[in-house]
């Protein structure tokens, strides 16, 4: 995983320009196109500057090819982590998704100090949901979530203290 850059752009919004992708995020909007891309690599590197975000590029290892987004944002009481994510519908079903929860739980919990990790999910979206549960969040309940893109959504609440985290080790 990496930081996300301007040149990046294009294949991020091939990627999450999909229906089958965008239709599971409820902060993205439809089409996604190049201008959104960008904007979400500028805002990232701002939240990333101010310690309040950090987010990442997931790249295949064999050849760095992009292949999604995780990231992490800083809630306001400074120490509970976000989790955030979305990968290109090629790279289903392959692990990389979890493996890359795991790895930003991880950076939560032992280079951040966060106490909690938390993320959401769309109640059908079962691939999401057994993401977040193989990576060690459990199902704390279900609540409407208000965005701008999509108004009013019902979402799964998933949640993993840092005890939790370190106990299962």
């Amino acid at each position: 995983m990496r930081s996300p850059t301007v040149a990046d752009a294009p294949r991020i919004s091939e990627l999450i320009g999909s229906w089958d992708i965008a239709r599971w995020l409820v902060r993205v909007p439809y089409p996604y196109r190049i201008n959104h891309a960008i904007a979400w690599v500028e805002r990232s590197n701002q939240e990333r500057a101010a310690s309040m975000g950090w987010p990442f590029i997931m790249v295949r290892v064999e050849d760095q090819a992009i292949i999604g987004s995780m990231d992490l944002s800083l809630e306001p009481d400074r120490i509970t982590g976000a989790l955030g994510y979305w990968i290109g519908e090629p790279y289903w079903n392959l692990g990389y998704a979890t493996e890359a929860a795991r790895a930003v739980i991880e950076f939560a919990f032992d280079t951040l100090s966060l106490e909690t990790v938390t993320a959401s999910a769309l109640p059908d979206n079962a691939r999401s949901i057994r993401v977040l549960e193989k990576a060690g969040l459990s199902y704390v309940d279900s609540r409407p979530e208000e965005t701008t893109e999509r108004g009013r959504v019902d979402t799964d609440f998933f949640a993993v203290s840092r005890a939790t985290w370190l106990s299962s080790r």
